[in-house]
Order: structure tokens, then sequence, then C-alpha cells
């Protein structure tokens, strides 16, 4: 009886441990699945939340990239209209100067009459004036020499008539020609306040897009690196292919035209003036501020040239424009296909402050716009790149421009 009770008990325990047993495991299972699908969502909620915050980071650098566009538009047109107060404030210079000469002119014919106009009155005053008139007339031997006498008279009185009128008419030019020079001083100077308002903008402007630039946290060489991620990048590629066989076929008229004119004894065409030593011109005048090679952010496919005031940019060989626009990296660029001896180059002119060529072909030495500080640029400079071959996104046809001129 005894065994049989312990037996049960025995049974009983067992069954119950194994009971435990599995009941703690299947809490134990329960309560990791339940823990897992809590990591699972905090970790979806924290990858949404790096969406988003990557999504806003992208919007805010696009926000800031359409603003320093903004700026570099409005930068641009001040830049022009400086310019362009420049010119004036030159010409009305110009102006002023010319008018002081004609001043001086009628000045002195002025007072060389003044001296026979005096001479004249000292003479009639000394003679008698109208009674020495009288005399000459009723002293005539003749009646032939009495006409002779009044004939003289009269044109003596003509000549000082015309005299006076001269004086006159002189008299009034000269007050109105010193009246234009009082004019134009005030333009001048007008001009020149208005000259000192739009630099003081354009500089308010240029201190506005360092602020934006540095917000960026980017630095330009690896931005130049990326500069083929512009929007158009297809439409360019189309544009160079057609540029090319355009600049094909000019250089094969222009060597074609220089043949005919070594066989009949002429010299060959001017290829545009030439400034350098080798195959192209410098672009501008200035300093390299950066060369062509590795770096520490990476590759610089360009050589910068950079220096202060208005500094024209100048096309580097004869050539075909491939393109001209505004683009976020570059700002105002143009890009420019050359055949030269038969070889296939591109330049690239970027960070103008402005354009002055559209499309089309264009001569070595040709003005192509002015250095400025446009797109992801950090201070006035020319970025300018050659390629031998067709321009890739890769730049993988790049070479140092230096070695060229």
């Amino acid at each position: 009886m005894k065994r049989k009770v312990v037996g049960t008990v025995l049974s009983l325990s067992l069954a119950l441990g194994a009971f435990t047993m599995y009941h703690s495991e299947s809490v134990v299972h329960a309560e990791s699945l339940s823990s897992i699908k809590k990591k699972q969502q905090e970790n979806a909620k924290k990858a949404e939340a790096a969406k988003s915050k990557l999504d806003k980071n992208k919007s805010s650098q696009a926000a800031i990239e359409a603003e320093v566009a903004r700026i570099d538009k409005l930068s641009s047109e001040t830049d022009l209209k400086v310019q362009a107060k420049q010119t004036d404030i030159k010409e009305t210079k110009e102006e002023i100067d010319v008018l002081k000469g004609e001043i001086a002119v009628v000045q002195k014919r002025i007072d060389k009459r003044d001296a026979l106009l005096k001479e004249r009155v000292n003479s009639m005053y000394e003679s008698g004036g109208a009674v020495s008139y009288l005399e000459v007339v009723l002293g005539s031997k003749d009646f032939g020499d009495f006409l002779d006498r009044v004939l003289a008279l009269n044109m003596i009185a003509e000549q000082d008539r015309q005299l006076l009128e001269e004086q006159k008419k002189d008299k009034e030019l000269l007050e109105k020609k010193m009246a234009d020079v009082e004019k134009k001083l005030v333009n001048l100077q007008n001009a020149m306040k208005e000259l000192q308002v739009l630099q003081k903008q354009l500089k308010a402007q240029m201190d506005e897009k360092t602020r934006l630039m540095a917000s960026l946290k980017k630095e330009e060489d690896s931005l130049h690196a990326e500069a083929h991620k512009i929007e158009n990048e297809g439409a360019l590629l189309k544009s160079q292919e057609e540029a090319f066989r355009a600049e094909q076929a000019r250089a094969a008229a222009r060597e074609k035209a220089a043949r005919e004119s070594s066989s009949s004894g002429g010299s060959a065409p001017s290829m545009g003036p030439v400034s350098g030593n080798g195959m192209i011109i410098k672009p501008a005048a200035g300093r390299i501020s950066s060369g062509f090679g590795n770096r520490s952010s990476g590759m610089h496919e360009g050589i910068d040239i950079a220096q202060g005031g208005t500094v024209p940019i100048y096309a580097a060989a004869d050539g075909t424009v491939i393109k001209s626009e505004y683009s976020s990296s570059y700002g105002n660029v143009v890009y420019i296909s050359h055949s030269i001896g038969g070889q296939q180059w591109t330049t690239v002119y970027a960070h103008m402050s402005s354009r002055a060529v559209s499309g089309g072909s264009v001569s070595k030495g040709q003005f192509l716009g002015n250095m400025g500080n446009t797109g992801h640029s950090f201070g006035q400079h020319l970025h300018f790149e050659l390629h031998k071959g067709p321009w890739n996104a890769g730049k993988t046809n790049a070479v140092n421009p230096a070695a060229y001129w």
C-alpha cells in the first residue's frame, strides 16, 4: 500500500514537473517573440525617422541650392549693372573733357574779338566817332570818291555788326556748354553714388551666398567631382555630338581655305588672336589658385584661375559652343567643342558672372563672359577644363590645360 502511494505521488510529481517546464518554455518563447516584434517595430520607426530626416535634409539642401541659384542670378544682374554704370561714368568723364576743350576754343575766340572790339571803340573815340564819319563823307574830292568812301564806311559798319553778332552767339554757346558741363557733373556725381549702392548690393549678395555655401558643408573639389550630376546630362551629350560635327565641317573649311590661299601665293587665314605659345591660349588673366590633379578631397579635373575685379574670359581655341547655361554646380558655364589637327577637344569655362555667347561658332580669343563666383564656388575664379576627346560624366578624358598653352 505504501509503495503504491509513493508511486502515485512520484507520478504526479513528474507530471507536474513536466507541465511546469512546458508552461515555462511557452511563456519564455512568447516573451521572446513579443520582444523581437517590439524591436522590429522600434527599428522600423528608427528607419522611418532616418528616412524622414534624410528626405528633410535633401529638401533643405535643394532649398539652399535654389537660393544660391537665385542669388547667383541677382549677382550676375547686379554685376552687369555695375559694369554698365562704370561705362556710363567713363563716357560722362570723356564728354566733360570734350566740352571743356570746346569751351576753351570758344573762350579764345571771345577773348580775341573782345580785344578787336576794344581797339575799334578806342579808334572811334580818338577819331571823334560820328563827327569823323561825317567829315570822311563830306571830304570827298568828287562824287565817285564820295561813293567809294560811303561804301568803305558801310563795309566797316557791316564788319562791326557781324563781329558783334558772332561775339553774342559765341557767348551764348559758351554759356550753354558750361551749363552742359554742370549738368553732366551732377549726372556723374549721381552715377558714382548709384555705383557705390550697386557695389554694396553685390557685396551683400556675395556675403549671403558665402553663408549659404558654408551651410552646405561640402568642399568645392568634391562638388566638382559630382558635377556630372547635372539635370540635363543627356541633352548635353547630344548637343556635344552635334557641335563636334559642326566643328569638324568648320575645321575642314578652314583647312581648305588655307590650302587654296597657300597655293595662290597668299597668306593663310588668321585663326584668331594668339597670346600663348601652345595649342590653346590661357583663357583668363590671373594666378593659378588650384592646379590639376589629386587633392585630399578627390581629383580636380581642371585648373582654377583667380583674380579680382572685372576679368574677361576668352575662348581657348576656335570652336563651336556645345552648351551655354546655368547649372547648380558650375553656375554660369560654357562648353565648347574643338577640332585641332583632326583631334576632338572640349573646353569648359565655369563659375562665370555672365555669359556672352549662347551658341554657334567662336574664334580663339573671343570674349565669352566675365569671371565670377556663381554655382558651387568659394570666391571669384574661373574653373577651366580641357578634355582630349568628348566631355563625359566621369571626366576620363580630362588633361592638364596648363600643359597645352
